[in-house]
């Protein structure tokens, strides 16, 4: 698959061309034409069928650059401690192939991948080593990916435009590329792009029990689903992502979290802290999401900090609101020095035993409300919201703002 037809890795094709020839590795090993038989059965599969069958084909400790590897299938072959350097000169499909131990400079656009594994392979610089579209069964395990420059311009990538498992993995400055299921597990990444494409029709994502340092940016993102658990991270930006189905986060800890998705079916945040980074903390586009829930989270802040952010929906003339999206908007048990909650257009608006220091739910236009077992300890604001419906405690006299509205508080 041709690597400038795909947002998803923004690099600079040339730059990594050059790169591939120039760098290399420190110690030259001797070149795969060297094997023989073996390189002949590389080239040939049908002469590797004839005089091989169907055993392992191993190839072991040479470099394989300078040959072209196309309209082939490799099928049952271990490469081990070998060195791939070149540019979109291997483009063979692959099915039970394993890299161990190797290292890849330069661009490998590979065919479509089935059951392929990289356990322990490294690759540095602006290195491209991603399967082609339709790819199943392709997992990094224990790679290394350490890139030389902070300009995401000049960043290669490993994955493939089709099924990624990431297990294990230390990547900075790079992308992670998936574009149908994209998995990782136990990772350490620092400043990586993981946006997905709309080309393969959305990815289902599971992130599970890894650091994010830095920026993890998935902008733009296609995705069926979106799950981080157990994870700590410093800065998500998911904004104008579009998520078929829900996103749900358990457990973790960090930083920003930017969920300014597009749309979503459900926003989900359970049993975590999320810090913020500088004066942002977190924030989300109620207009596009159907359920957004909040549920024994601790928010990070103080008189400085931007506040927590989960608002949109009625569009700017509150005369002429926009058709709802949002169907309810659930915030309980958390910690929130800041709440903004405003211009929301929503049928349950719920606010359950949570201790904040302001309440901004104006300009709002709400079916049913509820704000019960709360401890707010400075203003509430519900200038010209409207709402069918309300329950409101008991709030001190002045606390609330009520020009325009028609919300009764006591």
């Amino acid at each position: 698959m041709d690597i400038q037809r795909r947002s998803v890795l923004r690099i600079s094709v040339s730059f990594a061309a050059s790169t591939a020839l120039t760098n290399g590795f420190a110690m030259r090993k001797n070149n795969a034409r060297t094997l023989g038989r073996k390189f002949n059965h590389l080239r040939d599969p049908e002469l590797r069928a004839k005089e091989a069958g169907d055993t392992l084909l191993e190839i072991r400790g040479v470099e394989l650059s300078g040959a072209a590897f196309e309209n082939v299938l490799w099928r049952k072959i271990r490469f081990i401690d070998c060195d791939f350097i070149g540019a979109y000169e291997i483009k063979a499909d692959m099915e039970t192939v394993v890299f161990e131990d190797c290292r890849f400079a330069g661009i490998f656009n590979f065919g479509t991948l089935t059951n392929v594994d990289f356990l322990r392979c490294r690759a540095k610089a602006s290195a491209v080593v991603v399967g082609g579209v339709g790819s199943k069964g392709v997992r990094f395990l224990d790679c290394t990916f350490i890139g030389t420059e902070s300009d995401p311009n000049r960043w290669g990538g490993m994955g493939s435009y089709g099924e990624t498992e990431f297990v294990r993995c230390k990547m900075r400055w790079t992308n992670v590329v998936s574009e149908t299921r994209h998995t990782i597990i136990d990772c350490e990444f620092s400043d990586v792009d993981c946006g997905v494409s709309e080309d393969g029709g959305g990815s289902e994502m599971l992130i599970e029990r890894s650091k994010l340092i830095g920026k993890f940016d998935m902008r733009p993102a296609t995705l069926l689903s979106l799950t981080i658990r157990d994870t700590v991270l410093e800065n998500l930006d998911l904004s104008n992502a579009t998520v078929k189905g829900d996103v749900l986060m358990e457990r973790v800890k960090g930083g920003y979290i930017n969920a300014y998705v597009k749309e979503a079916k459900s926003l989900i945040v359970r049993n975590s802290q999320i810090y913020g980074k500088g004066k942002k903390t977190f924030e989300a586009y109620a207009g596009g999401i159907h359920l957004i829930e909040i549920d024994s989270v601790i928010f990070g802040g103080d008189v400085s900090t931007e506040p927590v952010t989960i608002a949109g929906g009625t569009g700017a003339d509150l005369n002429n609101v926009r058709a709802r999206v949002n169907d309810s908007i659930i915030i309980r048990k958390s910690k929130v020095p800041h709440l903004r909650t405003r211009h929301i257009h929503t049928s349950l608006y719920q606010l359950q035993d949570c201790e904040l220091d302001s309440l901004d739910l104006s300009n709002s236009r709400i079916a049913k409300m509820a704000i019960s077992g709360n401890t707010i300890s400075r203003s509430v604001d519900f200038t010209n919201t409207r709402v069918k419906e309300s329950k409101v405690q008991a709030l001190a006299k002045g606390q609330a703002k009520l020009d325009g509205s028609n919300v009764k508080a006591h």
